[in-house]
Formats: structure tokens, C-alpha cells, sequence
């Protein structure tokens, strides 16, 4: 099966791609990173500075807020199959501002709940909106974009993202603090309106083939005839399965259950990080200390793996990545020294460096673009599902059982699996015939 393109006779309008004096690649690469950078307001490190608020307004308890805000992401990572479908159907451009638009309305109506039911309604429009379809419709165009520079693309908008927290963060608590928290959220909503919308609808352009370009400048060299995928990529043709297809193979859930592990027990460590690190003695500074050199080690990784991604194999960047994260449950059990902590930090900043890498390189390097929006919206509903899931466990066994080192053994365990496995699987064969 091959994917037919538009012949250049009758593509549409190039006028902003001709007058880039560039490859326009790097256009789209300023406008998902707006677009990943917007999702922020949705983000479990926004709702940290909001929870305390709704705990005090509404009369409601932590557990209670806690549990409200995993079934909203849980609800919410249910569509996200739907929006990748989305995506390839309609483009990137077209969902991406519709997506905008629907999450400038939410962030208005965050500004309007009144207790736990509304505050449900509030989790699922903007975990469903800014966590998880911004996040990828962002990613996934430039995954459409780039092909052999992905890797290293992908992961320096996340660094920026990585950076802009550190003062969105400041920001935002003084906006809280100044206006309070509904006035906050309306605020926010005009800085999306204002920032991504025409930012998104003036740059984004759904795929590079449209305008007579491959993947990464590569020039099209056929400029009359219909060509196939296979065609314009002469040297190694690229293979495209379609959701249905990839997830007939065991190694597709494989990196699945790889992903779900980290996911869901690195959201646990860090949503209750401060208690976890109190069990071994160590005060909410030192916390906050380690995060600080966790978000420099993972600035650092992701552009040194981005920039060389090429070079690994996938399989066996997930398992090392698996292996890190043992490393860091098994610390976080037994972290009393200063200098386990100082690992600790740096460890865990290798597991969310590779961990985004992974997220955003996997699905299209191993089964193509082609279906690329379907296949990530479909892995990404498992790992937004760890995200929702893996804090409750923490709590609940925090709650019975007094302590995290039952659940963090747990995940020792469980995480040889996907290790091994990753060890011994390689990208799929071509599954369609290719040519050269």
C-alpha cells in the first residue's frame, strides 16, 4: 500500500513557504512550540498553585480534589484515539485552532466552578484540551515535518518548554496572588487567544509533501508525475501501518507497557515527592533543590539524545530509560545521604529526558507518518492513563500500608519486564513491498 501525494501542478498556494529563506520546517517548529508551551495552563504544575484554593473555596478535601483530577485525565486521555484520527483526516492546522479555540473557551469556564462536580467538568475539558490534544497535535506536526533530525527537532521544543516553566511558574502564582485564582484563569485564556491562536492559523501548514518538499528539505525531484511515499524517499522508502495494523505486533505493546510503566510511577514520584523525600529525612527545600538539577539534567539530555537519536536503537533507548527508573525507585526507598539525593535528581532527569524523547520519536520512526496522529493518540490514551492512575496508587498505598516502599518495590519488579523485553525486539519489517 502507498500513499498517493498531490502533483506539484496542483498544490496549493506556496507564497509564505517560497518567501521562508529557509526550509520551512523550522517555521512549524516555532509554531508547535507555541503550541506546546500553551498547554502549560492545563499541566499538573499549574493545578499545583489552584489546588489549595479549591480545597478552601469548595470545602472539599485532598484526597477528594486528588481524585477528582485523575478521573478527569482518565476521562479525558479516552479521546485522544479520536483527535489523532483527527489529525490525519483534517490536518494539523485545521484541529490544532480548533482545539485553541475550544481551550480558550475552557479556561474561561475554569473561572466558573462551583464545587466538586463543576471542578470534575473543569478537569476533563482541560486535560482532554491543553494536556493531551494541544500537547499532540503539536508533536505530531513535527513529527510530519521532520524525519531525520526528529529526534533532536522535537526535543529542543521541549527544553524550551523545560525552561519557560521555571518563570511561567513565578508568573503565574503573582497573577493568583494579584487577581485571584478565577480572574487567573480568564487571563490566561487571553494569553492563549492572543499568543497561539494567530500564531498556530498564520504558520502551521499540515504536511511538507503539500508543498512539493519532503521530510527534513529534502527536494521533491519529479515535479509533474503522481508520486508514491515509496517514490520520494529513493533511498530507504518509508513503511506507514495504519493503528489497526500496528497493534496486531507484540512490540507495539511492548513500548506501550514500557511507556505506561514510566508514566504512571514517575507521575507518582512527582506529584508526592515532598512526602516521599520527608520519609527519608529530607526537608520541602532540598525538594525543591533536586528538581532544580532534575530540569538542568533533562534540558541537557534531551539535546544531546535529540541531536543523536538516530544512532540508538529504539527498543534499547526505552530499556535503558526503564532501567533508570528503577534505579530511581530503588533510590527514592533509600536516599538518607546528601549525595543520594544529588543521584537521585540526576538519574530521574535522565528518565524524563528520554522519556519525552521516546514519546515523540517512537510511533513515527517505527511505523511511519502516514497514520501517525491514530497511532499516537492511541498510546498516548495508555500514557495519560499512568499519569492520571500512578499518583492515586501512591496515595491509596501510602494511605494503607503508611509508607511508598511497598508501590516503589512494586515498580522495581514490574520494570525488568519491558526492560528485557526492549532488549530483543527492532524495528518491524516492511510490511508493503518498497522500492529503490
Amino acid at each position: 500500500m502507498t500513499t498517493q501525494v498531490r502533483a506539484i501542478s496542483t498544490l496549493p498556494s506556496r507564497s509564505l513557504i517560497d518567501r521562508a529563506p529557509f526550509f520551512y520546517g523550522w517555521v512549524i517548529w516555532i509554531a508547535a512550540t507555541v503550541g506546546i508551551v500553551a498547554s502549560a495552563p492545563a499541566q499538573a504544575f499549574s493545578y499545583s498553585l489552584f489546588i489549595d484554593h479549591y480545597i478552601t473555596d469548595f470545602a472539599i478535601d485532598r484526597q477528594t480534589v486528588s481524585g477528582l483530577f485523575g478521573l478527569g485525565t482518565f476521562i479525558a486521555a479516552l479521546s485522544l484515539t479520536w483527535i489523532g484520527r483527527q489529525i490525519d483526516r483534517r490536518g494539523s492546522r485545521l484541529v490544532g485552532f480548533a482545539v485553541g479555540v475550544l481551550f480558550v473557551i475552557g479556561l474561561v469556564t475554569s473561572a466558573l466552578v462551583t464545587g466538586p462536580f463543576t471542578l470534575l467538568l473543569s478537569f476533563i475539558i482541560m486535560r482532554t484540551l491543553g494536556h493531551g490534544s494541544m500537547v499532540l497535535v503539536s508533536t505530531t506536526a513535527l513529527g510530519k515535518w521532520w524525519r531525520i533530525k526528529r529526534g533532536w527537532v522535537i526535543g529542543l521544543a521541549l527544553v524550551v518548554f523545560a525552561l519557560f516553566q521555571t518563570e511561567y511558574l513565578h508568573i503565574l502564582q503573582n497573577l493568583i496572588n494579584t487577581f485571584g485564582w478565577r480572574w487567573t484563569w480568564v487571563i490566561l485564556a487571553g494569553m492563549i487567544a492572543i499568543a497561539f491562536l494567530p500564531v498556530w492559523w498564520g504558520l502551521m501548514r499540515d504536511r511538507p509533501e503539500q508543498f512539493g518538499l519532503l521530510p527534513d528539505a529534502t527536494p521533491v525531484s519529479s515535479p509533474h508525475a503522481m508520486m508514491t511515499t515509496a517514490e520520494l524517499f529513493p533511498v530507504t522508502a518509508e513503511d506507514n501501518w495504519t493503528l489497526q495494523e500496528a497493534r496486531r505486533l507484540p512490540m507495539f505493546w511492548i513500548f506501550v507497557f514500557g511507556r505506561f510503566f514510566s508514566s504512571a510511577w514517575g507521575s507518582g514520584l512527582v506529584l508526592h515527592q515532598v512526602s516521599i523525600f520527608g520519609a527519608q529525612g529530607h526537608s520541602p527545600t532540598t525538594v525543591a533543590s533536586a528538581y532544580g538539577l532534575l530540569a538542568i539534567v533533562n534540558a541537557i539530555v534531551t539535546l544531546i539524545i535529540g541531536g543523536t537519536l538516530r544512532k540508538f536503537r529504539l527498543s534499547w533507548l526505552m530499556s535503558f530509560q526503564i532501567m533508570m527508573m528503577i534505579l530511581t525507585l530503588a533510590l527514592a526507598m533509600t536516599m538518607r545521604e546528601m549525595w543520594m539525593v544529588y543521584a537521585y535528581a540526576i538519574i530521574f532527569g535522565v528518565v524524563f529526558a528520554l522519556g519525552g524523547i521516546l514519546d515523540n520519536n517512537i510511533w513515527a520512526e517505527m511505523f511511519g507518518r502516514e497514520h501517525l496522529g491514530a497511532i499516537r493518540g492511541f498510546t498516548a490514551t495508555f500514557l495519560i492513563f499512568g499519569t492520571s492512575t500512578g499518583p492515586w496508587i501512591f496515595g491509596w498505598v501510602y494511605d494503607m500500608l503508611d509508607g511508598y516502599d511497598f508501590i516503589l518495590l512494586a515498580g522495581v519488579v514490574l520494570g525488568f519486564l519491558p526492560m528485557l523485553f526492549g532488549l530483543f525486539i527492532n524495528k518491524p519489517r516492511a510490511h508493503y513491498p518498497q522500492t529503490s
